[in-house]
């Protein structure tokens, strides 16, 4: 999903790929990929890219066109962000935003705000000593941040050869960001598989059961997009507003997925291997992610694991009944949330307009509301 705007991703996948897709840093996307296509009547919810998709498919009909709302404010959409075909269109903007990307890559090298610091960090996914750097001026400038802390913690978890990370050696980040965010149970699955790595199997179990206890899920995934828009509107640059727009959606839906192979690890993997307490523990945990996550990644997340780790067929039945009203609540977010990318590709200025107005009024509720809430919040209306 790298120009639609949320809802990234978890299913089953062979060891070797997820561990070695999710535990290197991925090379950014071309700024200028597009996803721009047609809704067909039936949609796929997709699931994270470390794991295979999941066979169901949800249908969900269109909901009825609702009438314009005042500037400024989210609307739903009567077509489907996400929900379409599988036709790629080019970007009539690719050009721009290539030119974009080259020159917020000069602009940000020399970042001296927080914000303007972590943005550097989401470009140097292909230099984690750089990556880690820029995270690390945004934690410092920035201390409380729960975004700029889990960013730099994740980045610590990367391995490299030779380990030449100094700000990861000075301080444990993810114990950093496990202590200021105590409530949150990402962390404590990052703790558990580190833990698991370090043939601590009483701890690992305790780690997730821990996690299973708390009560939110949050990557901070959802403010990503913020974040870009932020940075990006007010500057002044030679290119169509709308590119400004476009840029920020492709950036903010790039973010890595730092946690899914550390929940493959823990709870899917070798399941002969897994104790007693750790398949009940997965099992809890699973539950947790699906009424808890922050984003439908997170609990499509929890849905495989409690799958995987179910104690009879009556629980089966349950985690079933609840993967399928994740699914539904996917496709509906991702139809019911306006369709930018239309939008911002369109020959008119007006349009364009209200694609970009719509882009940031979502882009606001997600970093407020979380993904989830955002989309219950455009539901309810």
């Amino acid at each position: 999903m790298n120009a639609y705007l949320r809802s990234l991703p978890l299913a089953l996948a062979a060891a070797a790929v997820a561990l070695s897709a999710l535990a290197q840093p991925l090379p950014s996307p071309p700024p200028a990929q597009d996803d721009t296509r047609a809704r067909p009547p039936t949609v796929r919810a997709p699931l994270p890219p470390s794991l295979p998709a999941d066979a169901r498919t949800v249908e969900v009909p269109a909901p009825p066109p609702l009438p314009a709302p005042a500037p400024g404010v989210l609307e739903r959409s009567v077509r489907g962000a996400e929900a379409r075909g599988t036709d790629v269109q080019p970007s009539r903007w690719r050009s721009d935003l290539n030119q974009l990307d080259a020159d917020l890559r000069l602009r940000l090298l020399t970042a001296d705000a927080p914000p303007a610091a972590w943005l550097a960090g989401e470009l140097d996914k292909t230099d984690i000593a750089s990556q880690v750097r820029h995270y690390t001026d945004a934690r410092t400038l920035a201390p409380q941040q729960r975004l700029y802390q889990a960013s730099l913690a994740a980045a610590c978890l990367v391995p490299v050869r030779p380990h030449v990370l100094a700000p990861c050696d000075a301080v444990d980040r993810l114990a950093d960001w496990a202590r200021r965010d105590d409530d949150n149970g990402v962390p404590a699955v990052l703790l558990a598989d580190r833990a698991r790595q370090r043939g601590e199997a009483d701890s690992a179990a305790s780690y997730v059961e821990e996690a299973a206890g708390l009560p939110r899920f949050d990557d901070y995934w959802s403010q990503g997009a913020i974040e870009w828009w932020n940075y990006l509107q007010p500057l002044a640059l030679p290119f169509d507003p709308a590119v400004k727009a476009k840029a920020a959606a492709n950036y903010a839906a790039s973010r890595d997925l730092r946690w899914a192979a550390s929940l493959h690890a823990l709870c899917i993997e070798q399941p002969g291997a897994r104790s007693d307490r750790m398949r009940v523990a997965c099992a809890k945990l699973g539950d947790a992610l699906m009424a808890r996550g922050a984003t439908f990644a997170l609990r499509r997340a929890g849905a495989e694991i409690a799958d995987a780790n179910v104690a009879d067929a009556a629980a089966r039945a349950h985690v079933q009944a609840s993967r399928t009203r994740i699914l539904a609540a996917t496709t509906n977010c991702s139809q019911a949330q306006p369709d930018f990318n239309a939008a911002l590709e369109s020959a008119s200025a007006e349009v364009r307009a209200r694609g970009i107005e719509q882009f940031g009024a979502w882009a606001r509720a997600q970093a407020r509301d979380g993904e989830v809430g955002a989309c219950q919040r455009l539901a309810a209306k």
